[in-house]
């Protein structure tokens, strides 16, 4: 896996040659190694891309992101078959066991919360930390309570004011929908990797979400979106995005090893896939 996020932002066309990424524009022109790649993201609406680079950026598994007017995300490249014995995994993910599907993702969703109290501690915000801690204790399967929903609520008020609500429009929550936006497209390809498909989840089944599985498993990441977010939570939206990008150029603790996003990312993907296919018992653990 490559370890360069490649942002293009300006008027260019992206070509292939000899296993490079050949840009060029008015200014400059440049060549990247695909291996070096492990992220691309276009943007902008004008840049003039060749079917043969689309091609081979699917064959390296090299997430691609293309962007809006607005610079926003708005769609990526998945490939069909993410490896060789696609069908086989599909038909498991297909028979997964309801119980096994609520005991896992109610392990993930502890560590969200878990995450989130955390970072509230971080930032000596004990007495909410603890009230989340409480919420948590009483987290049963699937909840059917919505502790997760309390907790995000006390949360995020915590964080950006009593006030403040998920669905506003404003510059704090454009950074948290473009960041958790970058996580979900990352979870989305390590799953296509393992032969699954995104749409069906461990508990989201929303009809209208082409990326259910994936929204289920990086619940315990979308705290780096968060720390980053609030970091620079009274800069302009465009600020915050170009900060968000730091977070695949930064190291975080996974097990007992310092590791990049996109390789804990893998890591955890293949774990829980691995946990609902019966072969594995053990849940893997992302905490700050």
């Amino acid at each position: 896996m490559g370890w360069r996020v490649i942002i293009v932002n300006t008027h260019s066309k992206l070509s292939y040659q000899n296993n490079h990424l050949i840009f060029k524009s008015s200014s400059k022109s440049e060549m990247i190694h695909l291996s070096e790649i492990d992220l691309l993201i276009c943007e902008t609406t004008d840049i003039s891309i060749t079917t043969m680079l689309l091609k081979k950026l699917a064959d390296e598994n090299i997430l691609t992101i293309f962007c809006d007017e607005k610079r926003l995300p708005s769609s990526q490249m998945l490939p069909y078959y993410g490896r060789h014995d696609s069908s086989l995994q599909l038909t498991r993910q297909i028979s997964w066991l309801e119980d096994k599907k609520s005991d896992v993702w109610t392990d993930i969703i502890a560590q969200k919360i878990i995450n989130q109290a955390n970072h509230l501690s971080q930032l000596t915000f004990d007495d909410t930390a603890s009230a989340i801690h409480v919420l948590l204790d009483a987290l049963e399967p699937f909840d059917p309570s919505n502790r997760e929903g309390h907790s995000a609520r006390i949360y995020f008020n915590k964080l950006f004011g009593n006030d403040f609500t998920r669905d506003a429009n404003n510059d704090i929550n454009a950074g948290l929908d473009y960041g958790y936006t970058l996580l979900m497209s990352v979870f989305a390809r390590e799953i296509v990797k393992m032969g699954c498909m995104t749409q069906l989840g461990l508990k989201h089944s929303n009809q209208f979400n082409d990326f259910n599985l994936a929204s289920d498993i990086m619940e315990p990441f979308r705290i780096i979106v968060d720390q980053i977010v609030y970091g620079h939570r009274n800069k302009k939206f465009g600020e915050i995005r170009r900060e968000l990008f730091e977070m695949f150029a930064t190291k975080y603790v996974y097990g007992r090893q310092e590791m990049f996003l996109t390789n804990i990312a893998s890591d955890y993907t293949k774990r829980v896939i691995a946990m609902m296919n019966g072969e594995s018992d053990k849940i893997p653990v992302f905490r700050i």
